[in-house]
C-alpha cells in the first residue's frame, strides 16, 4: 500500500511534533498551511525553517491540500469550526479529515456533517496529555466515521489512538469533561500554594497535601469524594467559607475557594442528604444518578 499523503492545517506545537515523528517513518509526503495571526503566507524565513526541521513543505493556499488523503486540523479553538468548514469545501471522497482542536463537541459535530457531505471521513482525535511532556506517543482520544481507519493507518506508525466509537463529538466530551478536572485541579494548586507561599509555610502545605494524595489511587480517592459530597456537601461549604475569609486576611483573592464553596452549595440544595444517610451502602455511580436526575427534573 502507498504511504498516504499527510497534510496540516495549522502549524503549532503539537502539528510540528506529530509532523516530524511521521517524516521520521520512511519520510513520508508532508504539506501545512497556516493562516494564523502569528504566520501566514507569505511566511517568514524562520517559520519555513521550523517547517524544513519538521520534514513539511509549506503551502500558500488551502486549496494546495486537495490531492491529501490525511488532513489534520491543528488550530486554535476560536476558529476551530470555520476552518473544519472550510477545510470540508477542499476534500476528496475518502479523505480522512482528523480534527486535534479542543473544541467542544457540537462543533465536532458540525465539521463532522460538513466533511462527510463531501464523502470523506472524520476523526474527532484529542489529546489526553501535554505533547510536551508525551511527545508524538501523546493518547489521541477518538471517536467519528473515521476514527477506527485513524487508528489503523497511525498505530502501527508509533502512535496512540484510542477509539471511542462510531460518533463525531463522543471523544470530545470525554476531553473537555477531563479538562474541568485537570485545570480545576492546576487553578486550585496553584490558589492554595500561593497563598501557602504569602503564609509562610508552603513546604509544609506541599507535604500536607501531597502525603495524603501518595498514600491512594486516584480513583479511590474520586469515588470519596463522590459519596462523601452527598452526605456533607452543606457543611463543607460552611468550612470554605472560614477558608475564603482566612485567604482574604492573608490579602489573596480566594477564586477557586468561592467556587468551591458554591460547587458544594449546589450539590446540599439538592436535597439528597437523608436519602443516602439512610442507606447501609452506595457507589458513587448512584449519588452521580440521582444528581443528574435531580437536575434534569428541575
Amino acid at each position: 500500500m502507498p504511504q498516504p499523503k499527510f497534510a496540516f492545517v495549522g502549524f503549532g506545537e503539537a502539528a510540528q511534533c506529530f509532523a516530524k515523528h511521521l517524516a521520521s517513518q520512511a519520510g513520508p509526503q508532508i504539506v501545512a498551511f497556516c493562516q494564523g495571526k502569528t504566520n501566514a503566507p507569505p511566511y517568514s524565513q524562520s517559520f519555513r525553517a521550523v517547517a524544513a526541521d519538521c520534514g513539511v513543505m509549506l503551502v500558500d493556499r488551502l486549496e494546495d491540500l486537495s490531492e491529501a488523503d490525511v488532513i489534520f486540523s491543528a488550530v486554535v479553538v476560536a476558529v476551530a469550526a470555520e476552518t473544519g468548514e472550510a477545510i470540508s469545501s477542499i476534500v476528496r471522497p475518502g479523505c480522512l479529515v482528523v480534527d486535534i482542536n479542543a473544541a467542544t463537541p457540537r462543533a465536532k459535530k458540525k465539521v463532522a456533517e460538513a466533511v462527510e457531505a463531501r464523502g470523506a471521513v472524520f476523526a474527532d482525535a484529542n489529546l489526553m496529555g501535554a505533547v510536551d511532556l508525551y511527545g508524538a506517543a501523546v493518547t489521541l482520544y477518538s471517536s467519528g466515521s473515521g476514527a477506527e481507519r485513524f487508528a489503523e493507518i497511525f498505530n502501527p506508525l508509533g502512535f496512540r489512538i484510542e477509539v471511542a466509537g462510531p460518533e463525531a463529538g463522543t471523544a470530545a466530551a470525554v476531553k473537555m469533561l477531563r479538562s474541568v478536572v485537570t485545570k480545576g485541579m492546576e487553578a486550585l494548586l496553584v490558589e492554595a500554594l500561593t497563598a501557602a507561599t504569602l503564609a509562610g509555610v508552603r513546604d509544609e502545605t506541599m507535604r500536607g497535601i501531597c502525603t495524603s494524595m501518595d498514600a491512594t489511587t486516584f480513583s479511590k480517592f474520586l469515588d470519596m469524594c463522590v459519596r462523601s459530597d452527598v452526605l456533607h456537601a452543606e457543611r463543607r461549604a460552611v468550612e470554605m467559607d472560614g477558608v475564603a475569609a482566612g485567604l482574604r486576611e492573608l490579602g489573596f483573592d480566594p477564586l477557586m475557594t468561592t467556587a468551591t464553596t458554591e460547587r458544594l452549595r449546589a450539590s446540599a440544595r439538592l436535597e439528597l442528604r437523608d436519602e443516602f444517610a439512610r442507606r447501609s451502602g452506595y457507589s458513587a455511580g448512584e449519588v452521580l444518578d440521582r444528581y443528574a436526575h435531580k437536575l434534569s427534573a428541575s
